[in-house]
């Protein structure tokens, strides 16, 4: 079992970079932004073949993507069916984006409509729904599988459901968005800094932390965290579990 990261910053992208998302065992994505189709198809993973996409909120870096691999889905005639997981009104808000980039209509039938389902604010027999603490509503999601258990808060700032989701998992995947010079920022934007990460990770009781939705100055700190904790880790490539 496997963590493939498709990106790891935040909105605030840079060269080289793309926005969070990562996939599980080749087949469950978690958000999917602008570009994670085309991270998909580097690392060599069909995208007709994620069945699971976990959505944590429904913001341009962290939802927009979906629309690619709706049509990629379409075009390549996808066989297995993709269940999104999302916060209330994914599904409308789904159809109102695909219609608004002018879906070919036939596609809706041979495939939208027929081979997509979605489940809202719900979790399902291995995946449990803990709401963050953001400007819109934001999905945190614990996933117990194959004998692991991770946590993905998706955007927020400090929240006591992330805490009580991410309770002795294996691995969180926090954001950390800005450093403590940012503070102000963080606050009305209600993302995380270091401090608000670090206190969620041992609060928590995780065994290993990954910070995610990076930026420039929040990027060099985990970096050189992760140089001095071995229980934090800067977002690799791949990281077995």
């Amino acid at each position: 079992m496997d963590i493939k990261f498709l990106g790891r910053w935040s909105s605030n992208i840079v060269k080289n970079q793309r926005n969070i998302s990562f996939v599980l065992d080749n087949k469950i994505a978690f958000d999917f932004g602008p570009h994670a189709l085309e991270s998909l198809l580097d690392f060599g993973i069909d995208p007709t073949k994620i069945t699971m996409l976990l959505i944590t909120h429904m913001h341009l870096d962290h939802y927009a993507g979906v629309a690619e691999l709706l049509w990629y889905r379409s075009i390549h005639k996808a066989r297995d069916p993709l269940l999104v997981l999302g916060p209330k009104g994914i599904r409308k808000n789904t159809h109102k984006l695909m219609k608004a980039l002018k879906t070919p209509e036939n596609w809706y039938k041979e495939q939208i409509d027929t081979n997509t389902d979605y489940i809202e604010n719900k979790g399902t027999d291995f995946i449990q729904v803990f709401h963050a603490d953001h400007l819109i509503p934001d999905n945190g999601y614990r996933v117990d599988y194959k004998g692991k258990a991770i946590f993905y808060s998706g955007d927020t700032a400090y929240s006591k459901n992330v805490v009580d989701g991410a309770k002795d998992v294996d691995i969180l995947l926090h954001e950390m968005t800005y450093t403590e010079k940012d503070r102000k920022a963080a606050d009305f934007w209600r993302h995380s800094t270091y401090s608000d990460t670090m206190k969620v990770f041992r609060e928590s009781n995780a065994k290993k932390l990954i910070p995610v939705h990076l930026s420039g100055s929040s990027s060099a700190l985990a970096w050189n965290v992760s140089k001095k904790m071995k229980n934090v880790v800067y977002p690799p490539k791949i990281l077995k579990l």
